[in-house]
């Protein structure tokens, strides 16, 4: 025999979010979290390049106060073969370490011209219901992963970030999603290579 009756219809149950607040505060820190890392590695290759940059720098020095050395030498006698060959290896190697000095000087610029700009206009078309879980920028090819929790958010992110300078010249040839297993939220992958854009 029955002691109780719930007398409640299922109307009346409470309903879960399943989106909450918790959970949207903890994407956006997800979110917050990858643009700095992305930031702090930047920093970080930047730094490197720097170090790289002054090695080379004083290194380049000496070898330049050898060659003095050693043109003061062939000014006061007759120079002999050997001289005269270690002079030119010198030579050859201190042009070698202009270019690379040439080089990594650059890559550094392009680093803080190209990629900085670029974090912070990722950061001007963030999208509330939408955050990147990885990305990959390169000079003729770029990607991105995330996750959306509205599906329309995913073009109208797209609009948005091919309206950024960098993004000038390439074409996202690839626009993948796929439901998220027991979720509303949906993943995408973008991918975009040099190219006409339509």
């Amino acid at each position: 025999m029955k002691q109780h009756v719930n007398l409640y219809r299922a109307v009346l149950y409470p309903v879960y979010e399943r989106f909450g607040l918790s959970r949207l505060v903890a994407s956006w820190l997800v979110l917050v979290a990858a643009l700095i890392g992305a930031g702090l590695w930047f920093a970080h290759q930047q730094q490197q390049l720097q170090t790289a940059l002054a090695q080379q720098q004083q290194q380049n020095t000496l070898q330049q106060q050898e060659i003095s050395l050693y043109q003061q030498a062939l000014t006061q006698r007759q120079p002999s073969a050997e001289l005269v060959k270690q002079y030119q290896d010198i030579e050859r190697r201190v042009a070698q370490k202009q270019q690379l000095l040439s080089f990594l000087a650059e890559q550094q610029m392009q680093a803080s011209q190209i990629y900085s700009p670029v974090m912070q206009h990722l950061n001007k078309v963030d999208r509330p219901e939408l955050w990147l879980t990885s990305f990959s920028l390169q000079q003729q090819y770029s990607s991105f992963n995330g996750i959306a929790l509205r599906p329309d958010s995913v073009p109208l992110w797209l609009e948005d970030l091919r309206q950024l300078s960098y993004f000038h010249g390439q074409r996202f040839r690839q626009v993948t999603m796929q439901q998220v297993q027991d979720k509303r939220a949906v993943s995408f992958k973008l991918l975009a290579q040099q190219g006409t854009q339509p």
